[in-house]
């Protein structure tokens, strides 16, 4: 027997068993499983067993074909053990044969219970997480600092917040994608924050590193694309979790979307900035490595060139406010 579900953004929304092929599956009325969406053929796809009891999904000569993931596929079998996801137009159907072996007896201490591995798998999830965020303290600069003398205090206080928000934001997230239909659980938004945080951690590596390398106004701007890139990454990669079927062109509108949105912060923090007269001051604190600390210039140099921009940024500002209260 093979039975048939079509899918929305993962969940069932209908299933049909039949007991033998083949069945013709379209938009037309004429079709065994009618799937009512203007990408689908009137007769799109057939479903049939061969003579060894392998079960068949293979394109009828339809117009937006048949797709497995991201590839056009004339023909695809479905695994005996689990159930095969495919594409037919825009719609997403599941395809899985059924046994006529008995019934597997449950045991009563598993009977609705999410089971041990699951639960170790959070667990190990939530600490991966949080030792991402005692790691990103730790790379601090000034948390070597001499004069730093409660770091113990802070990096454990960091611990503290990041154990208990964690398991909140994933439940929120988790709350957020069941809305929009997505069967995620709390270990997949755990997991996902786990990658963020390390994957975090990697770009303030980067960037502390390419301090000891760049100028200041370079890796100023390095930096800004940076942490501006990882940013749009990271809200992109969280907006996917658990999305079935194709997910580059959802990833990167996702990603197209964040990143007009942080161009718009950037515009306007930039013109309050503008017009409240504050200076751009380009500057960065680095650790030594041994007596080496990268490119350098004269303290009192870099104090001129703070009151030249602290003086330019006035006159902005004023220009600004005059030429707002001189319009009618």
């Amino acid at each position: 027997m093979i039975a048939l579900r079509l899918l929305v953004d993962g969940a069932v929304i209908r299933e049909a068993v039949f007991k033998d092929g083949p069945v013709l599956v379209g938009r037309g009325p004429e079709s065994d499983f009618v799937i009512v969406d203007p990408s689908v053929s009137r007769q799109h796809a057939r479903v049939h067993l061969d003579e060894s009891g392998t079960a068949w999904i293979e394109d009828a000569g339809s117009r937006n074909g048949l797709r497995i993931g991201e590839a056009r596929v004339a023909r695809a079998a479905v695994p005996p053990t689990r159930s095969l996801r495919c594409h037919l137009g825009a719609a997403e159907v599941e395809l899985a044969l059924l046994s006529s072996d008995a019934t597997v007896e449950l045991p009563a201490h598993a009977a609705g219970s999410p089971g041990p591995r699951r639960t170790l798998r959070a667990l190990a999830l939530w600490v991966l997480a949080v030792s991402a965020w005692g790691v990103l303290v730790v790379i601090t600069p000034g948390f070597w600092s001499p004069w730093q003398e409660d770091r113990l205090t802070g990096l454990s206080w960091t611990a503290l917040g990041a154990a208990v928000g964690l398991p909140m934001l994933a439940f929120v997230l988790v709350g957020m994608l069941r809305v929009v239909g997505r069967r995620a659980r709390v270990s997949d938004s755990l997991r996902a924050l786990a990658i963020v945080s390390w994957g975090w951690v990697l770009v303030v590596l980067l960037a502390y590193a390419t301090s000891y390398a760049l100028s200041v106004a370079v890796h100023g701007a390095f930096t800004t694309l940076l942490m501006s890139a990882s940013l749009i990454v990271s809200v992109a990669y969280l907006a996917s979790v658990a999305r079935p079927g194709p997910r580059r062109r959802f990833f990167l509108t996702w990603l197209a979307a964040t990143g007009l949105l942080l161009a718009g912060f950037y515009s306007a923090g930039n013109l309050a900035a503008r017009q409240a007269g504050t200076p751009q001051v380009d500057y960065d604190v680095a650790v030594p490595i041994g007596t080496w600390t990268g490119p350098a210039s004269d303290l009192d140099r870099h104090l001129e060139v703070v009151r030249e921009n602290f003086k330019a940024a006035e006159r902005r500002a004023e220009e600004d406010r005059n030429s707002q209260s001189a319009r009618p």
